[in-house]
């Protein structure tokens, strides 16, 4: 998937916060978090909306654009 989503983690880490957290607060659901780690699957733009405005981001600080054509192998 040419989405990459470590931007999120590196940000919950520098909060202090985690997945659980995320979870806990209903901000997004399991399965979607679970996407999000593995790097599979489409994530729906209100998972994202409501990951922004939970953490005060925008889309650009929680994800990043891929090139899967010139990704390492």
């Amino acid at each position: 998937m040419p989405m990459n989503y470590a931007k999120l983690f590196r940000l919950l880490e520098s909060r202090g916060m985690t997945m659980y957290t995320l979870r806990r607060d209903k901000v997004v659901g399991t399965a979607t978090l679970e996407k999000m780690r593995k790097g599979e699957g489409h994530i729906d733009t209100r998972s994202l909306e409501s990951l922004c405005k939970y953490l005060g981001c925008q889309p650009g600080d929680i994800m990043e654009y891929e090139d899967e054509k010139n990704a390492p192998p």
